[in-house]
Parts: structure tokens; C-alpha cells; sequence
């Protein structure tokens, strides 16, 4: 992933803000196989657990975050290794600033490809991320346009994308959208921000 040196190093330390929909979840079955796709240091853990889900897998790309979600959020199975994913067929994925820290269009559609391989056709898709419309203070920060995108911004060494309305409609050819929502949140330098959250289901699955 293009931010990998970032993650491994000062966004290791960082504090995550994201939090789950429980109104999306409440009604799973409290054997819903989980993959917390991109789980930092592991914080959706306890919440989840605390709801009765104990079949967690995450997987994020840093060894250090890993390594901070083992020690700090015990009760899921951690792991880097992208190819394992692929073992197991997920009832629901989250996706949780995710594809703002995978900025480019090639890193998401691979992101993509993941998802579609590791989920069963009943899945649900969780994802939290931004809008480029919901947050107009960040507008001098989208016209950066690196690489050559709208909404795409360097913040230190890492490079964030924030997203056009209906990017993920787009972008997800095999999902289909059943809730979206907003709140307002905190970056990781503690900004006012504006959280945009989306449940998918797999497409021929029941909506």
C-alpha cells in the first residue's frame, strides 16, 4: 500500500474515531464471521465482542499496528497476510478509513478484488470513510489533486483521498447500497471532520 512506511511508523501511534453502526449489526447472528479489513490496532474488537461477535478476523498491512492490536485489543485473530484472507468467506467486512489511506485508483480496486474474493454472496459491506461534499473546509486540501485526483491531499509523509458522491456506488460493481449515514468526528490530528458510513449488500444476495 502506498501509506505503509506512514503506518508502520507515526500513524502507528495514532487514536482511530470511526465507530460502528450498531443499528447495521444488531440483528446478525451472533456467529457472523467478521473480517475488520484495514483493523489498525484492533479498536472495533471489544465493541464487537462486547455485542456477542467472537468469530473477528483483522487484518491490516502494518506490522506495528498489528502488533499494538494484540497487545491492546486481545479476542480477534490478527494478521498481515493478504493470501489467508482468501481461505475464509465472510459474512461481513468493514472497511473503516480504509480507502482513504489506499488513495489510488489502482490500490482500490484491488482493495475491491479482496473483498469480492473473501465474502459469500449473503455479505454485508461496513464502510466509514469521507465525502468531498460533506466537508467544504476541506476544500483547498482536495485541490492539491495528487495523483492527478480531486480530493486526493498529502497530510506528512501520507497521502489521503477523500471521495466524490457516489464513488463507492461506482466503484463497488457487485454491492448494492441498502443505508447510509453522517456524523461528525475527529481526524488523527484532532480536526473537526465529517464521517460518511455506507452498508452494502452483495449483489444476488437478498436486499
Amino acid at each position: 500500500m502506498r501509506n505503509d512506511q506512514y503506518w508502520n511508523n507515526e500513524g502507528a501511534k495514532k487514536v482511530f474515531t470511526h465507530p460502528i453502526c450498531s443499528a447495521w449489526v444488531a440483528s446478525l447472528d451472533r456467529q457472523t464471521s467478521i473480517l475488520d479489513l484495514g483493523c489498525g490496532y484492533g479498536r472495533l474488537t471489544p465493541a464487537l465482542m462486547k455485542d456477542g461477535f467472537s468469530m473477528i478476523v483483522g487484518y491490516d498491512s502494518s506490522a506495528a499496528l498489528i502488533k499494538r492490536a494484540i497487545r491492546e485489543n486481545p479476542g480477534a485473530h490478527y494478521t498481515s497476510n493478504w493470501a489467508a484472507l482468501l481461505d475464509t468467506s465472510f459474512d461481513l467486512i468493514l472497511c473503516f478509513a480504509l480507502f482513504t489511506s489506499c488513495p489510488s485508483s489502482e490500490e482500490q480496486r484491488e482493495l475491491v478484488s479482496l473483498i469480492d474474493a473473501c465474502s459469500h454472496q449473503n455479505a454485508l459491506l461496513h464502510i466509514s470513510d469521507y465525502e468531498t461534499g460533506d466537508n467544504p473546509n476541506y476544500q483547498d486540501r482536495y485541490e492539491q489533486r495528487r495523483l492527478n485526483t480531486f480530493g486526493c491531499f498529502a497530510s506528512g509523509n501520507a497521502i489521503f483521498r477523500h471521495h466524490e458522491d457516489r464513488h463507492f456506488d461506482r466503484l463497488l460493481t457487485n454491492w448494492r447500497k441498502k443505508e447510509e449515514r453522517t456524523l461528525h468526528s475527529t481526524t488523527l490530528n484532532g480536526n473537526n471532520i465529517i464521517i460518511h458510513q455506507y452498508l452494502f449488500a452483495k449483489a444476488g444476495g437478498p436486499y
